[in-house]
């Protein structure tokens, strides 16, 4: 049985951001059983250059670095770009002044709006063996230069080692760093570090893991078997009004003329639940169209487990099916059976009338 962590970081601020974890058991067949919901945070290649141009801003002013962007822009990305391309081959072991290219423009920025020239500053702050710059050369320490990765670095394993350490992630025995992480000295280190033997690193050039990936996903659909939902699914249902249990200002008189509560959350799938893909799962209570009027199915994902309420803050409005004029005139005769279907990156709700075995279809997007 091979279960596998795969982590993917896009390297810069020009192509993304993310650091993107799922897990994955390989079946007997060759697809895929995903273990743990896709999940990660904004710890890539941007929360990197963020902190770069954060102590850039320290050191010229924002005023200089506003200017920048605002007058030089060209000179501006192609600052980001040089730090791209330096900041791959920065790792654990680098020593000495590590040179990277910002525009001359910067300096006169910063000697226009600051009493003090950029040289004198870097002496005042001690920092004259750490950095020094000449021109359009900035050179720094790599002790420097290894702090603007920290919090990415610090986020990432924070996230990984959370990951592994719930139980059902027990049977993990490969991590794979792919993605611009994956060509990132210092993040291999770290991850290796972390995760000890599991760890596998594939360099990424020019995003081709992903890529090839991806391709493979398109020419086979069903690659992956099974999922876990990110969000508990629902839809907003009448129940039977109780004083004991309900406000007061809940209750509702429904078509039937009965006392009903608004906006229950009837629960189909729990947050983090394996799902096959494409198999429909049945709603454990039906739903009831209007006796009059048209009829709307509401679909809702909340954050939370056990959800009472669709106007709960935790929960959001995904997708609306129409359902049409009630074929009956009773509860029993408009009565009808709902299924939801999680494909890879969708939800298929289905609805079906008993009395007339008439069958409503809407998709809803989960990415």
């Amino acid at each position: 049985m091979i279960v596998s962590a795969v982590i993917n970081g896009c390297p810069s601020m020009l192509a993304g951001g993310t650091v993107d974890v799922s897990v994955h058991e390989k079946n007997l067949d060759g697809s895929l059983k995903e273990l743990h919901a896709a999940s990660g945070g904004p710890w890539g290649g941007t929360c990197v250059d963020k902190c770069y141009i954060d102590w850039l801003t320290q050191m010229f002013g924002k005023e200089a670095i506003e200017r920048l962007k605002r007058e030089s822009m060209g000179d501006y990305v192609d600052m980001l770009r040089d730090f791209e391309n330096k900041k791959r081959n920065i790792s654990p072991d680098t020593t000495g002044l590590i040179t990277l290219r910002v525009c001359v423009a910067l300096k006169e920025y910063h000697d226009e709006s600051d009493e003090e020239n950029i040289v004198s500053k870097i002496a005042r702050m001690n920092l004259k063996e750490e950095v020094k710059f000449q021109r359009d050369k900035l050179r720094v320490s790599a002790d420097i230069a290894r702090k603007w990765f920290q919090h990415s670095i610090d986020m990432t394993i924070q996230h990984i080692t959370g990951i592994l350490a719930e139980p059902e992630m027990k049977d993990v025995n490969t991590v794979l760093l792919v993605g611009g992480f994956g060509e990132c000295k210092l993040v291999q280190e770290a991850v290796k570090k972390a995760v000890g033997s599991r760890a596998v690193i594939i360099p990424d050039e020019a995003g081709l893991a992903v890529l090839k990936g991806a391709v493979r996903f398109g020419h086979q659909p069903r690659l992956v078997s099974s999922r876990c939902v990110k969000y508990t699914y629902g839809y907003s249902v009448r129940i039977p009004f109780d004083a004991s249990k309900h406000p007061q200002e809940k209750m509702f008189i429904n078509s039937y003329g009965n006392k009903t509560v608004n906006n229950f959350f009837k629960k189909v799938v729990e947050i983090g639940t394996s799902v096959d893909v494409g198999k429909d799962i049945e709603s454990p209570s039906g739903y009831i169209l209007n006796k009059e009027g048209e009829t709307r199915l509401s679909i809702y994902a909340s954050t939370e487990r056990n959800p009472e309420y669709t106007t709960d803050p935790s929960c959001t409005l995904v997708g609306k099916l129409s359902l049409g004029k009630a074929p009956g005139k009773t509860m029993e005769e408009n009565n009808a059976k709902v299924y939801f279907a999680f494909g890879d990156t969708e939800l298929k709700a289905s609805v079906k009338i008993r009395k007339t075995g008439k069958v409503m279809t809407t998709t809803v997007d989960c990415l």
